[in-house]
């Protein structure tokens, strides 16, 4: 197959993960067993049913199915088990769901499980909203803040974020993991410089790191018209030009710090995984990283705030106003990671119009500067910078959700090699 893509090598993967939308090669469900409890006290097991969406994260079918079922709102608070690791959706999956109250009689089967102490054991690296009451506690938050709004809908949680919407505020309830950005932290300075581009804030609970956001009207931009693609584009490079340097409480994921992160990562499970020719291969790669990186930093644009997941189903249009969305990925890095998310997901044929806006974009905020220079670097320093981040992920997650990352750290290092030719 010819690559349309302006870059060498495969298409890059994205350097900040998330579920995709794109519907399984395999199935379009996932078959679910949920193990319910009230409070930590198990009640009993739900007989196995197929729920739509085969993204394991995605649990609003799930609740919605739950909540007729047993006669009383539940929240999922975390994955237990999956089968299909390989796959990272489909198959079947058991999750850990709290009841808010007394279930109706009958429809649980009540045989006790001896792993249940190991299920609901205080873990270290346990999100705040998988441990019981967790969901209960964010919404109790954003309740407080906008009212009682009627029966909340929880749409995602995993290891990175629970999401729960209020549909009778128009507003969304968001929790980050400890490694992520903080939604509301950001949009609030994103704001400063363009007021539009993100939901408004409602509240923001930077302890908890918790998020209050209005909804944003419309729908994903998951195929932008060139209107679209060309205003998110322009008005963003305008904002990431005009907040580098301020203060942001993100994380850091700069290219210069990819030798080093190449190297504790080869001193780990990555290390062992690669084989002896992958491994000749990454210390060519990685001889060759302070020149790749020079070369990109010579295209002469700032360190600044990455949106970190700048694909278009995280843009929203009603046709009028256009909002970026999900901003929990969001840390200090290089601005061309955006651009190399954003052309893995538009279709060739978009992705000229992209890469000019791009690049005008950065021109008219640094005229000195020489946008398209750092294409070809980054090409190849997005799957180090993926692997890293993956590897974030790993580090300070609990046992049972390394199965959403496991592979994605090795993989990231074997696409690097490839990018660059090996």
């Amino acid at each position: 197959m010819t690559d349309t893509s302006p870059f060498p090598g495969p298409s890059p993967s994205a350097p900040v993960p998330g579920p995709s939308t794109a519907s399984s090669p395999t199935s379009d469900t996932k078959t679910v067993e949920a193990l319910v409890s009230l409070g930590s006290r198990y009640l009993g097991q739900v007989p196995a049913f197929e729920a739509d969406r085969p993204w394991w994260s995605e649990v609003a079918a799930t609740t919605r199915y739950l909540d007729e079922l047993l006669g009383v709102p539940t929240f999922v608070l975390r994955l237990v088990h999956a089968d299909n690791a390989e796959l990272g959706h489909g198959g079947r999956v058991v999750f850990h769901v709290q009841a808010t109250g007394e279930p109706r009689a009958g429809v649980l089967d009540p045989t006790p499980r001896p792993d249940w102490p190991d299920i609901i054991a205080p873990q270290p690296l346990r999100a705040t909203w998988a441990e019981v009451d967790g969901p209960q506690r964010l919404v109790d938050w954003a309740t407080g803040i906008v009212g009682s709004t009627g029966k909340p809908v929880q749409y995602k949680t995993w290891n990175l974020s629970c999401l729960i919407q209020l549909p009778g505020a128009g507003a969304w309830a968001k929790a980050t993991s400890r490694f992520c950005s903080v939604d509301a932290d950001v949009i609030n300075h994103v704001h400063q410089y363009d007021e539009a581009l993100a939901p408004a804030v409602l509240g923001v609970d930077l302890e908890n790191r918790w998020s209050l956001l209005t909804h944003a009207p419309g729908t994903d931009c998951w195929e932008p018209d060139p209107e679209t693609v060309q205003d998110i584009i322009s008005r963003w490079v305008a904002v990431q030009a005009a907040i580098a340097g301020d203060e942001l409480r993100v994380p850091r994921l700069l290219p210069a710090d990819l030798p080093a992160e190449l190297d504790r990562l080869l001193a780990g499970e990555v290390g062992e995984r690669l084989s002896p020719a992958e491994l000749s291969q990454v210390g060519v790669l990685r001889e060759r990283l302070p020149t790749i990186v020079a070369e990109l930093e010579a295209a002469g644009l700032p360190n600044t705030l990455v949106h970190g997941d700048f694909h278009p189903g995280n843009w929203r249009s009603d046709g009028t106003n256009r909002v970026i969305v999900d901003w929990a990925d969001s840390n200090l890095g290089h601005p061309a990671t955006d651009l190399q998310r954003l052309v893995n997901w538009l279709p060739p044929s978009k992705r000229p119009l992209a890469i000019q806006t791009w690049a005008d974009a950065w021109q008219t905020a640094l005229p000195s500067s020489d946008p398209l220079r750092a294409l070809k670097p980054m090409a190849i320093l997005i799957h180090l910078l993926g692997a890293a981040t993956y590897q974030r992920f790993l580090d300070n997650i609990e046992p049972d959700e390394r199965i959403y990352h496991e592979d994605d750290p090795t993989n990231e290092v074997r696409a690097a090699i490839h990018a660059a030719g090996y």
